[in-house]
């Protein structure tokens, strides 16, 4: 039997709130967080947590998943770099670096370039 990958969002958002409660410089990564559940997004987007990084998909998944992602993961300077892994040849993903306050309007629109919602 399979075992399901993704969480909902409030248990990732305690994930990482308690990170950032330990010490650890996760604030921007709490926000963006914080922000998708608040947002319609939590309905639509599914995720789960690989050590420090986010990783969000279209629909739940089980474990073992080999299908497309967006990875995001936190930078020491505040930053969040997103990389959508839909190659195993790291050249051709799309990726970003953004500031920490600029992760949910990004996300936004990754969302809309690759119509993840109708």
């Amino acid at each position: 039997m399979s075992k399901s990958m993704t969480k909902p969002w409030k248990e990732i958002h305690d994930h990482y709130r308690g990170l950032v409660d330990s010490g650890l410089p996760f604030k921007c990564m709490s926000k963006l967080v914080g922000e998708i559940e608040a947002s319609s997004y939590s309905r639509g987007l599914f995720a789960w947590t690989s050590m420090h990084d986010l990783c969000v998909v279209q629909t739940p998944v089980n474990y073992p998943y080999n299908g497309p992602y967006l990875r995001i993961s936190p930078l020491t300077n505040g930053k969040l770099k997103f990389r959508y892994i839909d190659t195993y040849i790291k050249d051709k993903q799309w990726h970003r670096v953004v500031e920490g306050a600029e992760a949910f309007a990004r996300l936004e629109r990754f969302i809309k370039q690759l119509h993840w919602f109708g």
